[in-house]
């Protein structure tokens, strides 16, 4: 793989291509081309990036997430979070090393599964399926995943852990009748639920943690998050977080989060900011103009830090593949963006069928930068 530059219309725009290889090794490569790129636009935070080493984890938040707005800003989400504690200028981000046998914490309290932090069901073996089912709607599955990172000084040395606790807003049931057959019903959680379960889970999170010889000194940030409903469209977001120091064994004062997305169309977000809301929906009218044999959407995620706009993030949705396209593409939109949005942080983002191609940056007051995946 080679990489190269291109100036043009102000912009500097890296491009990375790909010879001829049989079409397995293209496969794995595109993979690997993503996975680049993911961890290339959580640089918009700031943090150097440990890219040697994976989560232990790894592949699992794809098994019990539901939707990849809530996969993203679990990772980026906490991420911000973060940098309050674990200063961008002192520490590097690495995935999670250390949340072993994660999958038995995910499951449910039992004789067999004694460290599940979900509900425990106590099933006899004459209880029909709709008694079970009823049983299970009372005793819903709270949990659903828990996302580690782990911050790093200059030599490796772990330095504090940020754990984010994924909170079902819904429980999806399935429940097996005699002849096989599937049943399905769901579970509604509300906020209190959510939140209470959810701190009253994250001390033995802590605890675990802390037992680990390694880790009893390390400082812990722990967050709820609020996950959505399947399918939806947006993501949730982290609603409290606690802080542990390296002398504290559990979280003792827990902080809302003030910070919220607003989506872009949508009712609420034009409510929220109807300018904003205008400007990105011009944006679109612009590129689409030029672009008219292509079928583009633009997709705003705008972060509020209370009545501030902080970032805004757009995915671009396109059936372009092409690398020329996609370079005059980047070439339009560059300059735009800097009109559009001169004072705000924007990162946007080009999504194909065959997933990320494009990847532009503009921070306040600069060049944007754009990278061709």
């Amino acid at each position: 793989m080679k990489k190269w530059m291109i100036t043009s219309l102000s912009l500097m725009i890296l491009v990375a291509g790909c010879s001829n290889k049989p079409q397995e090794v293209m496969d794995e490569e595109t993979l690997e081309i993503q996975n680049s790129a993911a961890g290339e636009a959580r640089e918009y935070l700031n943090y150097k990036v440990n890219k040697e080493k994976k989560s232990i984890n790894r592949g699992l938040i794809t098994m019990m997430i539901n939707n990849r707005s809530d996969m993203d800003e679990i990772e980026t989400g906490l991420m911000s979070l973060s940098t309050e504690h674990f200063s961008p200028e002192d520490y590097v981000y690495q995935e999670g090393q250390y949340l072993k046998g994660l999958n038995s914490w995910l499951g449910r309290k039992s004789k067999s599964n004694k460290s599940g932090l979900n509900p425990a069901l106590e099933i006899k073996d004459d209880m029909g399926w709709e008694q079970q089912m009823e049983l299970e709607k009372k005793n819903p599955m709270y949990l659903a995943y828990i996302h580690e990172q782990n911050y790093v000084d200059s030599e490796g040395k772990i330095k504090g852990i940020s754990l984010g606790l994924a909170m079902n807003t819904v429980d999806y049931i399935r429940v097996e009748d005699e002849n096989k057959l599937m049943h399905f019903d769901e579970a509604k959680i509300d906020d209190q639920q959510l939140e209470e379960y959810g701190k009253k889970i994250a001390n033995t999170v802590v605890s675990r943690v802390k037992a680990n010889k390694e880790l009893k000194d390390v400082p812990i940030l722990i967050s709820l998050y609020k996950l959505q409903p399947l399918n939806s469209v947006v993501s949730g977001n982290y609603i409290t977080s606690s802080y542990v120091d390296e002398n504290d064994k559990s979280a003792k004062k827990w902080n809302d989060v003030t910070d919220k997305y607003y989506y872009f169309p949508s009712d609420e977000g034009e409510e929220k900011d109807r300018d904003l809301h205008n400007r990105i929906r011009d944006l679109e009218d612009y590129v689409s103009k030029y672009f008219s044999h292509q079928d583009i959407e633009f997709v705003g995620k705008a972060l509020y830090q209370k009545d501030t706009l902080n970032k805004l993030v757009i995915d671009v949705h396109t059936g372009m593949v092409k690398e020329t396209e996609l370079i005059g593409f980047s070439q339009a939109i560059g300059p735009e963006i800097v009109d559009y949005f001169p004072h705000t942080p924007v990162y946007l983002y080009v999504k194909t069928p065959k997933g990320l191609k494009a990847t532009i940056v503009k921070e306040v007051d600069q060049e944007p930068f754009v990278q061709i995946h």
